[in-house]
């Protein structure tokens, strides 16, 4: 993988390489059950130090500068069956340069989540001796650089999903839900009447007549859609891959006068059908718009008020990007709006005191 990346990249060495996510061996014999816990954390630092042998020699050959970890457990409770330990790892990466006779380790960067609702970097001690340290006072004393990601993707808890600590503009007017499902279901009524006889049956899966069900099943799911970010993984991950599949093969399968039925139902049914999905979209981003504000409402008491009106994503990430400890935070930015954003930030001077708001948050 190393020589494949460095291939890759053209480069005849790389700056930094990240172990990715080695907490899977932990999560793997907490689900099955397999032993103790106790004998699998020690089965599985003896392979993070092996892991770290390999990039010790691979310094060594000039492959690599620095060599670090990725994990979303780092900053767990040591309770949690599958946290890691900063300082274990620390350990290892000694241990690792010992045997091969190098005077200092490269174990170098640290990555792991961080945003206002999961701030267990600074918040919970977890590491060191007597767990007694939080990752980042580990990091800053050891040296280790810290690079942050999820920084407007929160998980506040395991069952809420994820909120965009973003704001979110209104798109579109309000449209009649009701009535704009009845307008569809009648339509989809009328599908299963004339066309859905017209089709074969293959003897597996679903049945032609429950091809077209969206006034039934949207209506189910409108309640329970959380918010904007919610409805765009319900959309792209359900309704979106079923419908095209769907319209593709019908388009393929019917023949004759019933192409020409087919395809004026069909000419008819898909913008009212995306009307009501552009109303459930709305109806979503004003969720998430008030939930949003709930957020401002919190932290602008303890942010400087010549910042109150600047955006809740410039907000999380001038609060992650003040904390001591925090080496980067890695932003994923997918337009010039968005990057501009983001980059204002560099400008402001750091929040004078961090803690009081990731606290106010936690306390939410």
């Amino acid at each position: 993988q190393l020589t494949l990346s460095l291939d890759r990249l053209g480069l005849a060495t790389l700056d930094v390489c990240l172990l990715h996510n080695p907490e899977y061996f932990l999560s793997e014999a907490a689900h099955h059950e397999s032993g103790d816990l106790v004998i699998a954390r020690e089965a599985f630092y003896r392979r993070i130090e092996q892991a770290f042998t390999f990039f010790e020699s691979q310094v060594a050959a000039g492959r690599i500068s620095y060599y670090g970890v990725s994990s979303n457990t780092v900053t767990a409770d040591p309770s949690n069956a599958e946290a890691t330990s900063l300082s274990r790892l620390y350990d290892a990466a000694r241990s690792a340069a010992k045997s091969l006779g190098m005077e200092r380790h490269h174990f170098g960067v640290l990555q792991c989540p961080m945003n206002l609702y999961e701030a267990g970097a600074l918040m919970t001690p977890n590491t060191g001796m007597d767990q007694q340290k939080t990752v980042l006072e580990l990091a800053q004393r050891e040296g280790i650089a810290v690079l942050v990601n999820r920084p407007l993707n929160a998980m506040p808890t395991k069952k809420s999903g994820v909120l965009r600590l973003a704001d979110f503009p209104l798109q579109g007017d309000p449209v009649d839900f009701e009535q704009q499902c009845q307008t569809v279901a009648t339509l989809e009524e009328e599908y299963r009447k004339d066309i859905a006889p017209n089709l074969q049956q293959s003897g597996q899966g679903m049945s032609p007549a429950d091809f077209f069900t969206w006034a039934i099943e949207l209506t189910r799911l409108r309640p329970q859609i959380q918010g904007l970010e919610h409805w765009e993984q319900i959309e792209h991950q359900m309704i979106a891959p079923h419908f095209n599949q769907v319209m593709q093969a019908l388009s393929q399968q019917l023949t004759g006068t019933a192409t020409a039925q087919w395809e004026a139902w069909r000419n008819r049914y898909v913008p009212q059908l995306l009307t009501l999905l552009g109303e459930l979209r709305r109806e979503a981003t004003e969720r998430s718009r008030t939930r949003a504000a709930s957020i401002a409402t919190v932290l602008n008491p303890l942010l400087p008020k010549a910042r109150h009106n600047e955006s809740l994503s410039r907000k999380s990430l001038w609060v992650l990007a003040s904390t001591p400890g925090v080496t980067s935070v890695l932003n994923g930015m997918r337009s010039r709006g968005y990057v501009e954003d983001s980059l204002a930030i560099l400008k402001w001077e750091p929040v004078p005191e961090v803690r009081p708001l990731y606290e106010a948050m936690h306390s939410r």
